[in-house]
């Protein structure tokens, strides 16, 4: 069965309510995304954790899902005694308002490979031995050395533009981790890489957000699959291709195209991307994946967004009954009743 499975890995509607100030609030409802609605009205959805656990369990990699992320994404970049120690240290963006700290609606930056190792030489100097900063693709890095097992985080894509006050970590050993963001703070704040991006136009990094580690299983083998091509740039998603397809994941096409695989597994980050846009992803991905599925060359498109999980099968635009509905309330809802 040929299926595409598309993963909008920062888009959270806030607070499912559409009073609220919301992160979203520049596609509000006069925004049209006519492929995305069509395939959310003749969906099946159910909410999920999130989408990196709703992956896993459809796979049938229930042992990966109980893994912290970051450590999945250490298994082959760190030495194995520093595995359990690792979190995902991710470049933002912050803005200071007169009440509140915020992510910046574009807050999750990106670094480009010499200044990747540039920053880790720099953190070295300042912070190591005992903590390393390692490279991990163009979305940031990874954190070894920091030992708070009973700690709850927030991966930072869920508060794009948003109060981070909610998002603080919080447990039993959140005391060294707010110790350390702090202490990085300072250091980035008078980092001459800092002064270095501000030169090329680039917005400075305010902070390393500090996630996705903490206590998780054990680090398990996982199957090899010779039947899936992953696309993307998410640090997960890059170890579970390395895991599974024997490769990292190939960079995520500007459009959609039907790969010579079964199952094509794309992350995209439409809200937190510079060139990136939701109205991009309905044009250039929806409408030719909902296109491939009309005529046969895809038996099912799966959208993950919202914490939910949304499969679309061939020929389910014939339940003609099924009441239209703007996207964001389709978004919202777990699950749609085949109602007119």
């Amino acid at each position: 069965m040929r299926r595409l499975t598309l993963i909008l890995s920062d888009l959270y509607l806030p607070g499912e309510a559409p009073d609220e100030n919301a992160r979203a609030s520049e596609h509000s409802e006069y925004v049209a995304l006519p492929n995305f609605e069509w395939l959310l009205r003749f969906a099946q959805s159910r909410r999920v954790v999130d989408w990196r656990s709703a992956l896993v369990t459809q796979a049938g990699e229930g042992a990966v899902g109980q893994m912290a992320p970051a450590h999945l994404a250490a298994a082959d970049r760190v030495p194995r005694d520093r595995i359990t120690t690792s979190w995902f240290a991710t470049p933002v963006h912050l803005e200071a308002r007169l009440d509140h700290v915020r992510l910046a609606q574009r807050g999750l930056l990106r670094v480009a490979a010499d200044e990747g190792r540039a920053w880790c030489a720099e953190f070295a100097r300042s912070f190591g031995p005992d903590l390393v900063l390692h490279e991990d693709g163009p979305r940031g890095f990874l954190l070894s050395g920091l030992a708070a097992p009973r700690v709850e985080t927030t991966d930072p894509a869920r508060m794009l533009g948003a109060d981070i006050a909610a998002s603080m970590p919080r447990g039993p050993d959140v005391a060294p981790l707010r110790r350390l963001s702090a202490e990085i703070e300072m250091w980035l704040h008078g980092a001459a890489l800092n002064l270095e991006r501000e030169r090329a136009r680039l917005p400075r990094i305010s902070s390393l957000w500090i996630w996705g580690g903490g206590k998780g299983a054990d680090i398990a083998a996982l199957p090899r699959r010779t039947d899936c091509v992953f696309a993307g740039e998410d640090p997960w998603l890059a170890a579970l291709s390395r895991a599974q397809a024997g490769a990292d994941p190939v960079p995520s096409p500007a459009q959609f195209f039907s790969p010579d695989a079964a199952h094509y597994i794309v992350e995209l980050t439409p809200m937190s991307d510079a060139a990136g846009s939701l109205e991009g992803v309905d044009a250039q991905w929806l409408g030719p994946a909902r296109a491939a599925l009309a005529r046969g060359a895809l038996e099912q498109v799966e959208v993950l967004a919202n914490d939910r999980h949304f499969i679309t099968r061939r020929h389910a635009g014939w339940q003609f009954w099924r009441r239209k509905r703007h996207w964001m309330e389709l978004l919202r809802r777990p699950h749609h009743a085949a109602q007119a």
